[in-house]
């Protein structure tokens, strides 16, 4: 696939050289710009970092465990949540999530560490960047964002941006189409997660890797320190990503085994169930005419009388910790799920292939059963329920020396990587 890639980034440069060539130049020039920034912190009678993660979406936040760490140093971090709107998808669903991120944000840290930036109630969008040493933007996409809650208008401030992956690479087109935008070329640092993701990066990106730091999948660190509740009957966690009609990346088979699911409790009545689509699932049905709200609300009514637990938004590892198995035909779920040591099933869509996705993407759902069919599923479900399963319930060699790198202190790397102070 990088293969084919390297002759896409030749093609790319022959088609629009003065784009690539720009993008190229601007990054490099913010170097010397980076530096100043830095330097005028430390030439400051200010001994405290000012950080703050811009966050669109509760379930697109990838920096949770190096935020815990700055709230037990307010020594050197001051940190907040900026909470700023999704302007792409419509008013409804910027509204909606908004309030939902701000509430899931309060209740998580505290409604002092939350800060708007929409006023809702005057529709005024709030310009915070200089208010801060360091922003963290969860959403590599400037066209989601007003321009003052951009990287592109951060990197004209006195700030030093970040980015860490709210997610596990997986999709070969999505990853390129971020190497080849200015957002990713631009920031100060972009954290990334596993070999694999920065040998592609500095393959792909137009700056070739001069801003990526290897320090592993800060997201999991989390997952080292939640127990789940003690119980007497296996759960199983089925995921399902948004992909129902994406050709650049066809992972989601929603469609060929939604009706089975609302089956399996009363096929399987020892197991429970718990349905936690992708959060962009239903909102690209809608949209792409899939199904219309109307069905997408009988669909969670029939979830719930078939006495599916349904989880929506917002932290999962406890679920993981939980759940015995899962069935999924996700995206990063599949990388993460592999922390657990636990059985998974990937539900593969015929229509996908090795181009489609990156290589920790590939290398990842070897680590599972393979279901092709609805049949596939329940055999692998039957398992679940028979006890055909190993219960070691750790991560391999493979996954600990592959995907887990600095496990489970990838938030501590990069808490040293933005200590400018130091």
């Amino acid at each position: 696939m990088i293969d084919k890639a390297l002759l896409e980034i030749q093609d790319n440069i022959r088609y629009n050289p003065d784009r690539w060539n720009e993008i190229k130049n601007k990054a490099s020039g913010l170097n010397s710009h980076f530096q100043e920034v830095i330097d005028n912190k430390r030439r400051s009678k200010d001994r405290i970092i000012h950080f703050a993660a811009f966050v669109s979406n509760d379930a697109m936040y990838g920096m949770d465990a190096v935020f815990s760490l700055m709230m037990a140093r307010d020594d050197r971090w001051d940190c907040k949540v900026v909470i700023i709107p999704d302007v792409s998808r419509g008013y409804p669903h910027q509204r909606d999530t908004y309030i939902r991120c701000r509430e899931y944000f309060a209740n998580h840290y505290g409604d002092d560490y939350v800060v708007d930036g929409w006023d809702i109630e005057f529709d005024e969008y709030i310009d915070v960047i200089d208010d801060y040493d360091i922003i963290y933007f969860a959403n590599p996409y400037d066209s989601m964002a007003v321009k003052i809650h951009s990287i592109q208008y951060a990197v004209t401030r006195n700030v030093l941006p970040v980015y860490v992956n709210y997610g596990y690479d997986v999709g070969y087109k999505t990853m390129y189409a971020r190497m080849k935008g200015p957002e990713l070329n631009y920031v100060w640092k972009y954290f990334t997660e596993t070999i694999y993701s920065y040998e592609e990066i500095r393959k792909l990106q137009i700056i070739n890797g001069a801003n990526v730091r290897l320090t592993g999948y800060t997201k999991m660190d989390d997952y080292s320190r939640v127990n789940g509740k003690a119980k007497s009957r296996k759960k199983i966690l089925i995921a399902s990503h948004h992909t129902v009609k994406m050709d650049e990346l066809p992972l989601s088979c929603f469609m060929m085994y939604h009706e089975l699911i609302l089956s399996l409790p009363k096929m399987f009545p020892a197991i429970d169930f718990v349905f936690r689509p992708h959060p962009l699932l239903f909102i690209r049905m809608i949209n792409d005419n899939v199904w219309t709200k109307y069905m997408v609300d009988d669909y969670l009514s029939k979830i719930k009388k078939a006495g599916i637990e349904y989880s929506n938004g917002g932290e999962y590892f406890r679920l993981f910790s939980e759940c015995d198995a899962i069935i999924n035909d996700c995206g990063s779920f599949t990388l993460e799920w592999l922390f657990t040591g636990k059985p998974g099933c990937f539900v593969l869509n015929d229509k996908l292939s090795d181009e489609h996705i990156t290589t920790q993407m590939k290398e990842g759902i070897k680590r599972y059963s393979i279901a092709h069919t609805n049949d596939d599923i329940v055999a692998f479900v039957r398992d679940i329920d028979a006890d055909n399963y190993s219960k070691k319930q750790e991560m391999d060699e493979w996954v600990r020396n592959n995907i887990a790198i600095n496990y489970p202190n990838a938030a501590k790397v990069i808490l040293e990587e933005m200590d400018i102070l130091q």
